[in-house]
């Protein structure tokens, strides 16, 4: 009985890491679709917003491939 409780908990936690990963990949994909100008350039008031917001994204973008292959990894070795 207690096996079967921590294989449900696994479950969840690793479909919990699998959703937010690809939320947060989606979220970032959209917001740099919606800098986009006709010419299909990135646009950005200041080369130190640039600068700052690329390498956040870059980060978070990492992270949240790391949650989701966490999940899947917890997913497929359960």
């Amino acid at each position: 009985m207690k096996l079967l409780i921590i294989h449900n908990h696994i479950t969840l936690h690793a479909c919990i890491l699998l959703g937010i990963g690809l939320v947060i990949r989606y979220w970032i994909g959209r917001r740099r679709f919606n800098r986009r100008s006709i010419a299909g350039l990135q646009l950005f008031s200041s080369y130190e917003k640039w600068w700052l917001i690329t390498r956040i994204e870059r980060l978070v973008n990492f992270l949240a491939l790391l949650a989701i292959l966490a999940g899947t990894f917890l997913l497929i070795f359960k």
